[in-house]
């Protein structure tokens, strides 16, 4: 006989689902993050960036979210109460202190700048705060303990080490100082890092391959194989990036939109090139494209091979690599649209009972 669980609470299992449906509406930030731009896999940061896979966030992962932002507050509090310690989190008109680069397409917002610290009074420091697992907190110590402060946070984690220097390069700041504590902020500690110029450098021209390549084959990604723990658990577009799985259909994974780097501009440019004269979309329709969509045919390479286009009449036609079978993206009589590709299991596309139910019936899929 089955075991029942009696401890469920249907109410706060509506709770979590709440949370979740809710999450799914969020909109992706439309920039490369500074806070990201450390991370192994430049594959996952040119994916975020092109809007490839829609957020799925289960109700864990939104409350370690909302208890690191929560966990902000009140640290920001606790260093304040400190005589001579000066937090600024705002700038003068209530926003993040931010920075932004490459015509906007790069950009990062800071926890706060800090001075007064006991250990280096005088001194600006970038300040970042972070709540994490135990385990994490544990490893953390130890790297302190052994390897000391200012070199402990590139070993711990990659990511922050890559934020911690690039807001460090943009504020102009040397010092960069982290408190890290475990959930709900009952153990704290914290680290200094120095800033690194020339690896700073280097994650700006990172950023600025992610922003101008149209192709992600280009980027390195961190492991070629489906099953790496990485993929597996801790990136939202293995589906799409190693699988079969089509993208989402908006401007950035259409074939005729490019990110431009206007100087001097921080609006984030990006370009459609299917008319005649090259016009910019804004931000709301770059997020649900339009009805001459068709794929950037570089993101279907997992699965497709592109073997012709017909720039008149805005199609791109492939051969499935597994089933040999050919289907063309655009819009008419026989061709699949981007939105049927994003919901048809890819085998299907060209098989001939498909083919016929769009072509005799009508049939659309979705």
């Amino acid at each position: 006989m089955a075991r029942i669980n009696l401890n469920t609470d249907p109410t706060l299992e509506a709770v979590d689902a709440a949370m979740v449906a809710a999450s799914k509406e969020e909109i992706a930030r439309g920039y490369v993050g500074m806070s990201a731009i450390g991370n192994e896999c430049d594959r996952r940061t040119y994916n975020d960036f092109h809007w490839l896979s829609p957020p799925n966030f289960n109700a864990k992962t939104l409350k370690m979210f909302a208890d690191g932002h929560l966990g902000e507050d009140v640290q920001a509090e606790r260093l304040r109460l400190v005589k001579g310690i000066q937090l600024i989190t705002h700038e003068a008109d209530g926003g993040q202190i931010g920075f932004k680069d490459m015509g906007g397409h790069y950009a990062g917002h800071i926890d706060g700048a800090i001075v007064g610290l006991l250990q280096a009074p005088k001194t600006w420091h970038v300040w970042e705060h972070k709540q994490t697992a135990e385990s994490k907190f544990k490893e953390l110590s130890r790297l302190i303990d052994t390897l000391g402060e200012k070199n402990a946070l590139r070993e711990w984690n990659q990511t922050y080490y890559g934020q911690a220097i690039t807001y460090m390069h943009y504020s102009g700041m040397k010092r960069h100082y982290m408190t890290v504590a475990t959930p709900g902020g009952r153990n704290t500690l914290s680290l200094r890092t120095e800033a690194n110029p020339a690896y700073a450098e280097r994650l700006v021209e990172k950023a600025r391959d992610i922003i101008t390549s149209d192709k992600p084959q280009n980027l390195e990604r961190i492991s070629d194989k489906p099953d790496y723990y990485y993929c597996q658990f801790f990136c939202g577009h293995a589906d799409t990036c190693h699988g079969d799985t089509a993208p989402q259909v908006n401007c950035r994974t259409c074939a005729h939109s490019t990110a431009h780097i206007v100087e001097g501009s921080n609006d984030a440019v990006w370009r459609c090139h299917i008319s005649p004269n090259a016009h910019d979309i804004p931000l709301d329709i770059q997020r649900q494209g339009c009805p001459s969509h068709i794929f950037n045919p570089h993101l279907l390479e997992n699965w497709a091979e592109a073997i012709g286009s017909d720039l008149e009449g805005n199609t791109i036609s492939y051969m499935h690599k597994k089933t040999k079978q050919t289907f063309t993206n655009g819009i008419g009589a026989g061709f699949f649209t981007s939105a049927e590709i994003f919901a048809t299991y890819s085998e299907l596309l060209g098989d001939d009972n498909v083919n016929t139910l769009k072509t005799e019936f009508g049939g659309v899929s979705v």
